[in-house]
């Protein structure tokens, strides 16, 4: 994600285009202009900066300041703005809620709000039907803009929505076309059945776009309210409806689109294209604007999109309209009064952080005043926020209102006993699956803490040591244990009761009791019924989760902060260090799109969670300390077209106390290395590097103490001793690297010896653990024979997730480029358990590897800045194109399309029988849509050159047996096949070889292609002292795949993964 300081929008005209003036008729007709789209999406009553829960200021989210925002963009260019919203406007503030009850001819805040601002259109939300078509139908008449939704179909011609409208600014034509997820059928079925029906999203929109392209739009732009890809968050098989999270195939299924803005999944995308498509999602609650300029020119008298950019506006630090504030007033006075209200009394505090992970009254209190109002047995709820709080003293409306925060009605239904622990095993998933010895969280972050559901009335334990689908033992109603015949009343919300949340197994039960009241009011009037709100009159034990060690793993899992204890079991009230790792930043400027559709990282918002790890460490109680892992620069043009010095710069910002040294720092040389060296004001450690007569290297340094208050922290350095083969050997020739263990327990007695409380090892030594809790690797191999103690370990190098302990000292790896950040706090002073002779006593307190998740953290402005400058530096070659990419094509184990890509392109090149890439030269991901320089560039960064081999056909074959006879396959192939048995010792898998489909002669000489690193020995992937002949092509890898991929312009498709094989004869 690409995002500048909005602050710096309001003098500069908007992502460098230049402004649009109105013309005149004497002028000629301009050959270009552009149109800056903004957005907003998921605002949920978000119009002023105020929370009223906590009636506190709330500058972070506020429609009203972007309001301001969108002024400041319009006011820069005069007729070339469209303004859209992705729809959830009309509920979830206390605003909203008292909005819902107002006087059918008082304006909507909402809609007046949005008056004011102008929107062009909107999307409808699925929020928007919650307080019924009636509300929704007085809204639409209130806006001056319309609210559109092409996959409806309305049974009554008052509840029609439009598909699309056209906007004109100037001489271009702009498309507006929308569509809802149809989950509305299911959270809001009583208040659309019989009224408005929900189809598919894609065939809606075609329709739609071809529509409005025939009636004249120059540009298709679509605003979505619906998720970009994965499961649908209902049952789809059991409700008959179509998928809800389809806007990753829309730019493959809709023809004619330019921009797709969307909403509803809370998580910010602005910077995406797929097949020539930008994407646009801005950040809820109105956080960010999203801002797209999208560029034309003049062909044959029409304008035509030639390209697009994007960025995300923080509303944070912008002054609020006052035309908003004006229209909004009366709405805002009277929601503070509503959240203010005095409804009761507690004598103690109520709180939910752990409600998830033990039985807590605050949720009881939920379930049972469902139970009492419907008359049924049981009752089911989830816990919705963990922040909820029912402070001691008066209790007001805001408090229930953040405890419950929907409008929701109350169901009963009946079932049996097979569907009650159906549902509860559904509601289970929420959970990984706990085994002895795992310290990482046990939360599946897949399932919304909103699906998971606590059952009242019903007594049962959830066994985290087993597989989803077998973990709920002991299901008893009275003291009588439930079997699959029984038959229960259960309340439910109506979202839940139809099908929200997946929960199948309701579908079909009879409906035995319905309310029209919500339930939050009813858990409102409870509490000023009952005037004196005593947890005793509300809590009983239902549930918990076993084991034991399995509970405690779950409430650690939400528990980090002021909740550690010492190794005795006690609160631990001592001075702690905070030692915040990273490792593998690879010059990851930018966010990036992760696996699962979130965008990670990015440096802004890495930056960001170190502040906020930083910001939880407070002085003199806490003291942090910031270290890396290694292999900081290479790895995009940001940073190697700068050779590391942009990298450097964003480092000294954070404040790092030391780095390790990577094996990638070796890239550009040894002389390039010695200046970033100087460059930084940090130190880059190696206690291990030696030169060839056995001598510490004068240029670098084994270990350094720093002082943080009170604590002197030595830090040692580590590098792996594989960098011989995993740099160009060229660039090491006269370094060695040496066994880690002796030189870290002797660096860590010395720095002991020199006062140091605290020994860290950063090490750019890597290795990984199975789910199993196995444990492999260099890093493992030097903990466990070290003589003197170390205190905590910040890996890299693997890229892998590591948060474990051996011998007492906790390893911690945050995978790569910025996606995550370790934390771990170590105790200082009073820990009885620290002996200093004893190399296994631990320190600590907490450990955790957490994901950089750029979507749920405002980016830190200043490294924004830093990332801009460096990125903005090489714009002009990133952007130059290179040609379409057809599919996307992932690093996926390790096998797959891109490497075979990357390999053709290497043969074709050098125009040979055969050609092997090693799989560590290939970076990043090549998604479908437009490839650029950039892009490319981070799939090959390492310039690598290409050679080519005369190699015999006998010691052809063993050499390519030997590409099967690791534990992993790790290199691509082309112009050649291997079938191979892996149950067959290394020596004697491979069974088949196929040149060009011939069996290979062992008499022929064959050209082989490899890259320098790999001829050099490099993953030991070489051929030395089999090649007959060995000829630079001067040809470089990425010049290569540039030059494959321009050689054909109708775009590039994944190749087949059937090339390395592996049968079972």
């Amino acid at each position: 994600m690409k995002v500048m300081s909005s602050r710096h929008w309001r003098f500069v005209t908007l992502m460098g285009c230049s402004a649009i003036t109105a013309g005149v008729a004497a002028q000629p007709v301009p050959a270009s202009r552009s149109l800056v789209v903004l957005a907003t999406t998921d605002v949920h009553g978000h119009l002023r900066g105020w929370n009223y829960y906590d009636a506190r200021p709330d500058r972070a989210r506020s429609l009203a300041a972007a309001a301001t925002i969108v002024d400041s963009v319009r006011r820069a260019h005069p007729g070339g703005v469209l303004l859209v919203d992705a729809g959830d406007l009309l509920q979830g503030t206390p605003l909203t809620t008292v909005a819902s009850r107002a006087s059918i001819t008082t304006p909507h805040p909402v809609i007046a709000a949005m008056n004011a601002m102008r929107y062009d259109a909107a999307a409808l939300g699925n929020h928007e039907f919650n307080y019924g078509l009636p509300l929704l139908r007085r809204v639409l008449t209130q806006a001056r803009f319309p609210f559109l939704s092409a996959n409806a179909t309305a049974l009554d011609p008052r509840d029609a929505f439009p598909a699309w409208r056209l906007v004109r600014r100037g001489d271009l034509t702009i498309g507006v076309i929308g569509a809802t997820t149809p989950g509305v059928m299911v959270w809001d079925r009583d208040h659309v059945r019989g009224r408005v029906r929900y189809g598919a999203i894609a065939p809606a929109l075609r329709t739609a776009a071809a529509a409005v392209r025939r009636a004249g739009a120059d540009v298709v732009v679509a605003v979505v309210h619906a998720g970009l890809d994965g499961a649908a968050s209902y049952d789809t098989i059991s409700s008959g409806l179509p998928g809800e999270n389809v806007v990753g195939q829309l730019p493959r299924d809709v023809p004619g689109l330019d921009l797709i803005v969307y909403g509803h999944s809370h998580r910010e995308m602005i910077d995406t294209v797929v097949n020539g498509v930008r994407l646009m999602q801005p950040r809820n609650a109105a956080a960010t604007v999203g801002a797209a300029t999208l560029n034309f020119t003049r062909v044959a008298g029409r304008w035509r999109l030639t390209s697009s950019s994007a960025a995300s506006l923080q509303v944070d630090g912008h002054v609020e309209s006052a035309a908003v504030l004006r229209v909004t007033e009366a709405a805002h006075r009277a929601a503070m009064a509503y959240a203010a209200e005095s409804i009761g009394v507690s004598p103690v505090a109520w709180r939910s952080q752990l409600a998830r992970a033990t039985d807590l009254p605050l949720t009881d209190l939920v379930g049972e005043v469902m139970r009492r109002v419907s008359g049924a047995q049981l009752a089911a709820s989830p816990a919705f926020s963990l922040d909820a709080s029912i402070d001691s003293g008066t209790v007001t409306v805001a408090e229930i209102a953040r405890l419950y925060p929907y409008e929701n009605t109350l169901r009963a239904v009946r079932i049996t006993g097979a569907q009650l622990h159906a549902f509860l095993e559904h509601s289970a998933r929420y959970w990984n699956t706990w085994s002895p010895g795992g310290t990482s969280s046990l939360v599946n972050r897949n399932v919304p803490g909103y699906n998971v559901d606590m059952v009242v009335g019903a007594t049962y334990e959830v066994d985290l040591s087993k597989p989803t689908g077998q973990r709920i033992r002991a299901l008893a109603v009275n003291g009588t244990p439930v079997i699959a015949g029984d038959s229960f009343t259960i309340a439910l919300s109506n979202y839940r009761q139809t099908g929200g949340g997946g929960y199948a197994m309701l579908a079909g039960a009879p409906l035995v009791y319905e309310s029209r009241g919500d339930i939050r009011e009813m858990i409102v009037d409870a509490v000023r019924k009952a005037g004196r709100l005593d947890p005793a009159d509300w809590a009983s034990v239902n549930w918990r989760i076993v084991p034991a060690e399995a509970e405690a793993a779950a409430k650690a899992s939400f528990a980090r902060s002021g909740n550690e204890r010492g190794s005795d079991g006690a609160p631990f009230n001592g001075t702690r260090l905070r030692v915040i790792g990273m490792n593998d930043f690879h010059g990851a400027f930018e966010t990036r799109l992760g696996a699962n559709g979130r965008l990670l990282g990015g440096a802004g918002a890495f930056v960001a969670a170190i502040r906020r790890a930083q910001a939880g460490c407070i002085a003199p109680a806490c003291y942090s300390v910031i270290v890396d892992g290694g292999d900081e620069f290479q790895g995009t043009p940001a940073s190697n077209l700068a050779y590391g010095r942009t990298v450097v710069t964003l480092m000294d910002s954070i404040g790092v106390a030391a780095s390790a040294l990577g094996n990638h720092e070796f890239d550009y040389g040894q002389d390039t290395l010695r200046a970033r060296i100087a460059q930084a004001s940090y130190p880059i450690l190696s206690a291990n590097l030696r030169d060839t007569l056995g001598n510490v290297p004068s240029w670098i340094r084994q270990d350094v103490i720093v002082q943080r208050g009170p604590l002197k922290v030595g830090i040692i350095g580590v590098s792996t001793i594989e960098t011989p083969n995993t740099t160009r050997a060229v660039n090491v020739t006269d370094l060695r690297f040496i066994d880690p263990a002796p030189v870290v327990s002797a660096r860590a007695q010395a720095l002991r010896a020199q006062g140091a409380d605290v020994i860290v090892v950063t090490g750019h030594v890597g290795g990984f653990c199975t789910a199993g809790a196995t444990c492999t690797g260099e890093i493992f191999q030097m903990v466990n024979r070290l003589t003197s103690r170390v205190d905590v370990v910040v890996s890299g190098h693997s890229h892998s997730y590591l948060n474990t302990r051996l011998r007492g000292v906790p390893i911690v790896q945050a995978r790569s480029r910025g996606e995550a950040i370790d934390i771990v706090d170590l105790a200082i002073g009073d820990s009885t358990a620290w002996q200093a002779g004893d190399i296994n006593a631990s320190r600590v307190l907490s450990a955790d590897v957490l994901d950089v998740m750029a979507d749920t953290i405002t980016a830190d402005p200043q490294a924004t800045r830093i990332a801009r400058r460096a990125v903005d530096a090489v714009a002009g070659i990133i952007a130059q194109p290179v040609g379409r990419i057809l599919t996307d094509m992932r690093r996926d184990g390790s096998q797959y399309a891109l490497g075979n890509l990357v390999a053709d392109a290497m043969r074709e090149a050098a125009n040979s029988d055969i050609a092997v890439m090693n799989n560590g030269g290939i970076r990043a991901n090549l998604l479908a849509g437009d490839a650029n320089f950039g892009r490319l560039y981070e799939v090959q960064p390492f310039g690598n050159t290409l050679y080519t081999l005369k190699v015999r056909g006998s010691d052809l074959r063993t050499y390519l047996s030997r590409l099967v006879a690791g534990a992993s396959l790790r290199a691509h192939v082309s112009g050649v096949q291997l079938r191979f048995d892996p149950a067959r010792p290394a020596d004697a898998r491979l069974i088949d070889v196929r040149v060009g489909g011939q069996a290979i002669n062992p008499k022929r000489i064959y050209t082989v292609t490899l890259n320098d690193f790999m001829v050099m020995g490099g993953d030991g992937l070489g051929l030395a002292g089999v090649a007959l002949e060995t000829t630079p092509n001067e040809i470089v890898d990425l010049d290569a795949l540039i030059a494959y991929i321009r050689a054909r312009p109708l775009g590039v498709a994944a190749p087949l993964v059937d090339r390395i094989v592996p049968v079972t004869p």
